[in-house]
């Protein structure tokens, strides 16, 4: 009898540990798009086909001539309709998802011409996309606190000759307490991840909420940490330890981006920092930033050894040209520095706050912003991002002819034959640039050329946003002239 009793508590157990289970990857699928099937890649990441999420559409499958993950050979596209959508993707009610998308084109109309688009995430977040025809695609994605047990994912035709398409979409389940700006109502749209100093691109495993994390390498001083581990758990947003082991670092650094939407859009932005050295009683790092004199975070950047600290801003509306600078206190002795970096639109902005900043290292930061109108936000060829994690140029330290780095951005990715979009490095986005005053006026100048009349975005006729181009600018800081390169993804 006591056997059997044990034996129907060990059962029971089992069966309990087999609903946790369920019930912690609810939220997290993995959906091939244009495929009816199931499969595990090379990641160990299970894919699902999409028979069950979508009853509109066309499918298409292509053999690559380069590496490419078969996740992304597939896509379903949409000649009919102006709106066609994913629904009845499971969620957790309630509880913050990112969820990304990605386009990888393909040439599936034998037209050689990569559409645009809009994507709406849960009927009220929107991005526009435009696509490219390199192999590796494009991607967008957002984060949001779904109001019921599903979410949906539409794509919405924005050109009358140009039908949307879809090659993956993915869910993953986020803590509640990470992105604590986040309103109950809002969208997050990404426009740029960013690992500065790291040489790939960086997910999961290593990131356990499977964000995308570009890589941006440049010639600034690069540190890496002599920590022996990094306690996240002073960041609300829980960065990857791995992206806090490498930094930039410089003095008066400063970041000019030229990708950020200039339509008067509110957006987010969140720093990190984490100490790479153990400072003797005579060393000292300290220092303030700021975007367009408003200052990132409420108190002063100390980066902590072998933890980090989380500095943000948001529900600012971006300006004409958008600076993020690092200014050194007087009794700093090593130069600022950056680890990572993230900058998302807000979406439905509103009810939240105003032009609120929060720093957190330890302690939860105080309640974010909202401000601005509720517009129907887009990432965009103003802040487009790569085929592996979101982006807009960032601008670092450095002498010589430094080459672009990655940082997110372009919302395009070519990848180099052999190696899948995960394996490589993004090389799109990063701007780096000498921050004296001389410099900075020579890349004005030629950001204010290159914008006026090679880049500046238009506007669909179906949307509020700017559309999305890719952005490629090389800065040539040792020989003090500036050296733009603009590639508008046409």
């Amino acid at each position: 009898m006591e056997e059997s009793n044990m034996a129907q508590a060990s059962f029971i157990c089992l069966l309990l540990s087999f609903s946790i289970i369920f019930l912690s990857n609810a939220a997290d699928i993995s959906i091939d798009c244009g495929s009816s099937s199931s499969h595990v890649d090379a990641e160990n990441r299970t894919w699902v086909g999409d028979t069950d999420f979508v009853n509109t559409g066309l499918t298409s499958k292509y053999a690559p001539l380069i590496k490419t993950d078969d996740s992304l050979t597939t896509l379903r596209y949409f000649p009919t309709g102006d709106t066609n959508c994913y629904s009845n993707i499971p969620v957790d009610k309630g509880g913050k998802v990112l969820v990304r998308t990605r386009f990888n084109y393909g040439d599936y109309n034998k037209e050689s011409k990569a559409p645009r688009f809009d994507v709406v995430y849960d009927g009220k977040h929107r991005d526009s996309v435009i696509t490219t025809t390199f192999v590796g695609g494009t991607l967008s994605e957002a984060i949001f606190i779904p109001e019921s047990g599903n979410t949906s994912v539409c794509f919405v035709r924005t050109l009358l000759n140009e039908h949307p398409f879809v090659s993956t979409i993915e869910v993953r389940r986020l803590d509640d307490s990470m992105y604590t700006d986040l309103g109950p109502k809002e969208g997050f749209i990404l426009q740029q991840r960013t690992a500065y100093g790291a040489q790939e691109l960086v997910r999961s495993p290593f990131d356990p909420y499977d964000r995308m994390w570009q890589p941006a390498t440049v010639a600034v001083t690069h540190l890496k940490s002599s920590a022996i581990s990094i306690n996240t758990t002073g960041a609300d947003n829980r960065p990857p330890e791995i992206v806090l082991r490498t930094s930039w670092s410089k003095k008066d650094m400063a970041f000019y981006d030229i990708s950020l939407p200039f339509s008067g859009l509110t957006f987010y932005i969140v720093i990190y920092f984490s100490e790479p050295l153990s400072l003797s009683s005579d060393q000292k790092r300290s220092f303030n930033v700021y975007y367009d004199n408003k200052q990132v975070g409420l108190n002063l950047i100390v980066p902590p050894f072998g933890a980090v600290m989380q500095a943000s801003l948001r529900g600012v509306v971006t300006s004409r040209l958008p600076y993020l600078t690092f200014k050194g206190t007087p009794d700093s002795n090593l130069d600022p520095l950056i680890n990572a970096l993230e900058i998302y639109v807000i979406s439905n902005s509103g009810g939240n706050g105003t032009n609120s900043t929060s720093t957190s290292g330890g302690s939860s930061p105080s309640a974010g912003g909202g401000g601005g109108s509720s517009p129907s936000t887009g990432g965009g060829g103003s802040s487009p991002k790569t085929g592996g994690g979101g982006g807009s140029p960032s601008t670092g330290g450095g002498s010589g002819s430094p080459s672009t780095g990655g940082g997110g951005g372009g919302k395009s990715e070519e990848e180099s034959s052999g190696k899948s979009e995960e394996e490589k490095s993004s090389n799109s986005l990063a701007l780096p640039l000498g921050i004296s005053f001389p410099s900075l006026l020579v890349l004005g100048a030629t950001g204010w050329g290159a914008w006026n009349y090679f880049i500046k975005p238009k506007r669909h006729r179906e949307s509020e946003l700017p559309l999305k181009q890719n952005i490629n600018v090389q800065v040539n800081v040792g020989n003090n002239m500036g050296n733009a390169t603009v590639n508008t993804g046409q």
